[in-house]
């Protein structure tokens, strides 16, 4: 795993602008709390009760920054998960023998209210004590405001060694370490292999050009990368995530990962190049042990499988199906489904071994738009995927994407009406404004000149939803004037963020985002 949950697309954190539509514009929930009573505490299963923290007696800490928080209308509405990216760092160094300190930072504000989860200040209070070597987490949408935390807490703290990892810097680890001179070293790739041996470099006192997967700067002051790590073919050699280092009921909902990667080459997509647009999986009774474990021991009957090709083929789903319902465990779950892959009569079966919810990426109702993105589908397969889903399934949610760079008006409206047909069938839509980030095709298709206009910083309608926590969403972002200090470091640094950037914004994405609001989309 990177030193993140980058199993999660960036875009399962936008969701305004044109955010969820009607009364779900919320976070999209990915459990919920289970149905059998509460979940089991930690000493009710007899696994004692969970170690926290270890501080500065420990090897290394690893700081969770991911967030799911935001202001809506005026009300806090906020999502508590569990770090599965960490939590499969920590299981793999303890098994090496290593003492990890985790510190998950989106729960200080639930256990202090007067905690601001993005004063930096606040954040290096709640810290605390680490070990000498600090780890980093987040994906894009924080990774400003984790870079300015880090360079808070460096500054009190210039004897620590600053690692940063998962999808929030891949595709501008070199411009991070050109500019924020307080980064020390980036990870990129599956970090199960890097991290263990960059301690094992370090404890040895050897070079860390024999660390592969890193970005580092040697001795002259440059910026150097290793080679990337390998690939991690046999996932079931992996331990579970170390959930015995969290009390999970401190948090609100619970995911999986059953594969890592996407072959698939959608032109806007974030999440597929982490993993070289490779998949590798891991077996069914190696999840289904994992379903087991939260199920027996901590009371979890509801869980998202957050990877997004858990559904590859109907063979391998509906094995998948069989071994659950032999397993005989009372769970419901829910997942990700392409259009183009799912059948009837393999959603039914998803459906008799408790999957409640399915969720699509149809991303445009413009055949033009899709063959653009290389989506591999048309706009009929999507319908018919999903009015097919939508009698099988308690909840089906499709995901949309506007303001593509190549997208024409037609292809606009052709996607609206498309969305208002879809919630007309009751079916959740949850459109997003589309993010320019580094690692995508369509960014590097700017980069080479394919695309007019400049790229322009726009705080009141950003297309990642959450940068501060503190943005009141409503038509349009309202940002306090105490946090606007992330914005300008953000526009300071186009070239690091480009992903909170616009392309031809009073052209192109504003008048789509006025008729968005006029259409009730927005």
């Amino acid at each position: 795993m990177v030193l993140a949950d980058a199993v999660m697309d960036d875009r399962s954190f936008a969701g305004a602008p044109g955010g969820p539509s009607g009364p779900a514009r919320s976070i999209p929930v990915v459990g919920a709390r289970p149905q059998n009573g509460g979940r089991r505490s930690a000493s009710e299963s007899g696994f004692g009760k969970p170690v926290l923290r270890f501080h500065g007696a420990s090897d290394i800490t690893l700081v969770n920054m991911n967030l799911l928080y935001m202001n809506v209308d005026g009300s806090i509405d906020s999502e508590v998960h569990p770090p599965l990216g960490l939590l499969y760092l920590t299981s793999v160094l303890e098994r090496e023998g290593y003492t990890v300190d985790l510190v998950d930072y989106q729960l200080f504000a639930r256990e202090n209210p007067a905690v601001d989860l993005f004063d930096l200040d606040d954040f290096v209070a709640c810290i605390g004590e680490t070990a000498d070597l600090v780890g980093f987490s987040c994906m894009a949408n924080l990774l400003p405001f984790t870079i300015l935390a880090a360079q808070r807490f460096k500054t009190r703290h210039p004897e620590k060694t600053i690692l940063l990892g998962g999808v929030g810097p891949f595709g501008v680890e070199r411009q991070v370490l050109e500019n924020f001179p307080w980064i020390d070293i980036i990870f990129r790739g599956e970090a199960e292999v890097s991290l263990p041996q960059l301690l094992r470099t370090l404890a040895a006192g050897g070079g860390l050009d024999s660390v592969p997967g890193i970005f580092y700067r040697p001795a002259n002051g440059s910026i150097a990368e290793t080679a990337p790590p390998r690939r991690i073919f046999e996932l079931d050699g992996i331990p579970f995530p170390a959930y015995h280092r969290i009390d999970m009921e401190r948090y609100d909902a619970f995911g999986i990962i059953s594969s890592r990667g996407c072959p698939y080459g959608c032109t806007f997509c974030s999440a597929a190049p982490v993993w070289d647009r490779r998949t590798t999986y891991r077996s069914h009774d190696n999840i289904i042990d994992e379903i087991k474990l939260l199920y027996e021991t901590y009371g979890i009957d509801l869980v998202l499988f957050q990877d997004e090709f858990f559904y590859s083929s109907e063979a391998k789903i509906c094995d998948f199906c069989d071994r659950l319902a032999a397993s005989g465990l009372p769970v419901r779950w829910k997942c990700y489904g392409r259009v183009n892959l799912v059948t009837e009569a393999a959603m039914k079966r998803m459906a008799e071994s408790g999957c409640i919810q399915i969720r699509f990426g149809v991303e445009s109702g413009s055949d033009r738009v899709l063959k653009k993105v290389v989506k591999g589908f048309q706009f009929e397969d999507a319908l018919r995927a999903v009015t097919q889903a939508a009698a099988i399934f308690d909840s089906v949610e499709t995901f949309f994407i506007w303001g593509f760079p190549f997208e024409e008006p037609e292809d606009f409206f052709e996607t609206a009406i498309q969305m208002m047909r879809f919630r007309q069938l009751g079916i959740s839509v949850l459109p997003s404004l589309f993010s320019m980030l580094p690692q995508t095709r369509i960014y590097r298709d700017y980069r080479a000149g394919r695309y007019e206009g400049t790229l322009e910083l726009v705080p009141e309608l950003i297309p990642i939803y959450m940068v501060t926590g503190h943005e009141v969403l409503g038509a349009q972002n309202q940002v306090p004037d105490r946090y606007r200090f992330i914005y300008d470091f953000i526009g300071a640094h186009p070239e690091v963020f480009p992903g909170f950037h616009l392309l031809d914004y009073r052209s192109a994405i504003l008048p789509k985002y006025e008729a968005m609001q006029e259409m009730g989309l927005a």
